[in-house]
């Protein structure tokens, strides 16, 4: 009865929440859905179920399975990325949020085609599709081995199943059926650290195993390393600083979670999903980071992977949930309903947003149809793109371990694109040459490193680990793993961790746009850019003198629409 009931409360839950998304989808949406319906729910959402859509978007089975077990292997300095969140909130619910809200765009690169030209969008939107599509590969590839190893499906299957299933209810559904979907999604998957974290501390209180004191764990080495150094991402000044752009991209850049603000019926209640959003998000990431302590504790004295009991870094938290959740009928089932709710809540909002960039960016300016026809080829784009997402899911473990893949693709191409973005909000001086010139150098650059990365297999240290308490292990000795970072033999280019490397791009990036545009001249153009310049920033340099607004528009006030000023401009 037990693997049976595991399948059982698995297919209940999984299809139950996906019934939810349709149901929305098809019963409350108006009954002439084109692109506004499809994209942005006709505007109509309340912020909660936008906000907890954020979450469930960002709470991919990479955060379930991948990231979990990084902090395992690598350390728990990720953390620290929640001060950064909180530095950049101010950023994107006072200047990112109510300049792109009330430009009434459906895409983040309708705004970088009005700031720097069609040619810098359409690359724009080029980066995008490849990130994101690197984001969902990876959380697919995720949710798949957890239930490649817990109900011994094929990996290839697992991964077309999930990734189909995604694809099929995103197409039909549109942004409504995303949104719905992911409320109750948001919930299921909070279900996977619940019950690893309750199943460590019922078997370590009932003596199930004996273990070392949770003092015997090295806190500083996991937590506190703050040396100076470039080469480390598991450093503090690395996750504080580095970890700011990633952050600025996913709260304030990101397609997919920008197209939530712009749902929202009001500015006001476009800045609340965004506040609530990012600390709902520092309590997910805190969850997991508490799921992955409690597997440190818990195999202290016997690693899995140097024992042979996995052979790879992902399917440590899938190995821990079949060997030892396995007791407790029900609770396998639920932890696999979180991990594959996670992967399509990600994979949805990716879909969805790709759909809505290429259709808004690319086929819109060019081919002119009726909502129908534009209804029709929005279904088929995302099919196209959940069809690709999935193939590429299926070469994820190709390619190393699921978390290194995203970290290295979104240091190449984020930076680039928050770069871009913020030379557009910030600095009215910055023109086309200057933009494509700094972009293009520096994600090249990019590109050049990370491809070097995987060239020399550049990986941060492991965490200590051992093997004596593992029943195998009958010898005496004391058998301890220590990774290294010592890369004596490799570019010091190389080395440096992702996340210095994509924030040293953007100030780059920044420097290179606005020196280009004093060189070339088209910094004397600037007034043309100030309706599309934050209103924050924008008023600043009224203040600085460095720039003088037009006659009739010299004296901003707080409640000036954006929309306004641009019309007169």
């Amino acid at each position: 009865m037990g693997p049976l009931l595991e399948y059982i409360l698995f297919g209940v839950l999984t299809s139950s929440n996906l019934a939810v998304g349709l149901y929305f989808s098809f019963a409350k949406r108006s009954k002439k859905a084109g692109t506004d319906e499809m994209f942005l729910a006709s505007r109509s959402l309340g912020s909660f179920p936008l906000a907890m859509s954020v979450l469930a978007s960002m709470m991919s089975a990479l955060g379930v399975v991948g990231f979990v077990a990084h902090y395992y292997y690598y350390g728990f300095h990720f953390n620290w990325a929640f001060l950064s969140q909180i530095v950049v909130l101010p950023m994107v619910m006072n200047v990112m949020v109510p300049l792109l809200y009330k430009q009434r765009v459906t895409s983040i690169f309708e705004y970088v085609r009005m700031r720097f030209g069609r040619n810098i969008g359409l690359v724009s939107c080029g980066l995008y599709i490849l990130m994101s599509q690197s984001l969902g590969a990876v959380a697919l590839y995720s949710a798949s081995v957890a239930v490649s190893t817990i109900f011994t499906v094929p990996l290839l299957y697992s991964t077309l199943i999930i990734g189909f299933a995604g694809t099929i209810y995103t197409a039909l559904g549109g942004l409504r059926g995303v949104v719905w979907t992911d409320c109750m999604q948001g919930i299921l998957i909070l279900m996977a650290p619940v019950t690893v974290i309750t199943k460590v501390i019922y078997d370590s209180a009932n003596n199930k195993k004996v273990l070392p004191p949770v003092t015997d764990v090295p806190f500083r080495r996991y937590m506190l390393e703050a040396s100076a150094t470039f080469t480390n991402d598991e450093n503090v000044w690395a996750c504080l600083f580095g970890l700011s752009i990633t952050f600025l991209y996913r709260q304030g850049v990101d397609q997919m979670v920008v197209q939530r603000y712009f749902a929202a019926k009001t500015l006001k209640d476009a800045q609340k999903i965004a506040w609530m959003a990012i600390a709902l998000n520092i309590f997910y990431t805190f969850c997991m980071s508490g799921m992955a302590f409690a597997l440190v504790y818990w195999f202290s004295d016997c690693d899995p992977l140097h024992s042979g009991s996995i052979t790879r870094f992902d399917e440590l938290l899938p190995y821990y949930v079949k060997e030892y959740l396995s007791d407790f009928p029900g609770f396998s089932g639920l932890f696999l309903t979180g991990v594959v709710c996670a992967a399509t809540s990600t994979t949805s909002s990716i879909i969805n947003s790709e759909a809505a960039v290429f259709y808004v960016d690319v086929i819109s300016p060019a081919v002119k149809m009726t909502d129908t026809q534009a209804s029709v080829v929005v279904k088929l784009l995302a099919f196209a793109f959940g069809t690709f997402m999935t193939v590429y899911g299926v070469i994820v473990p190709y390619l190393g371990s699921a978390v290194r893949v995203l970290i290295m693709f979104y240091s190449s191409v984020a930076s680039p694109f928050v770069a871009i973005v913020l030379l557009g909000f910030v600095f009215p001086c910055v023109g086309r040459k200057g933009a494509a010139t700094a972009i293009l150098f520096a994600t090249g650059i990019q590109f050049w490193q990370t491809a070097g990365k995987f060239y020399y297999n550049v990986k941060p240290p492991w965490m200590p680990v051992t093997i004596d308490g593992c029943v195998s292990n009958v010898t005496n000795a004391t058998t301890e793993f220590i990774g290294s970072n010592e890369f004596a033999d490799i570019p010091y280019f190389y080395q440096v961790s992702a996340y210095w490397s994509g924030f040293i791009s953007v100030l780059f990036i920044i420097l290179v746009g606005v020196s280009v545009s004093l060189i070339t001249g088209e910094a004397t153009f600037y007034k043309r850019n100030l309706p599309l310049t934050g209103e924050a920033f924008l008023k600043l340099w009224i203040k600085l003198k460095l720039v003088t607004p037009p006659s009739d528009v010299s004296k901003l006030s707080a409640s000036k629409s954006l929309i306004t000023f641009n019309e007169i401009a």
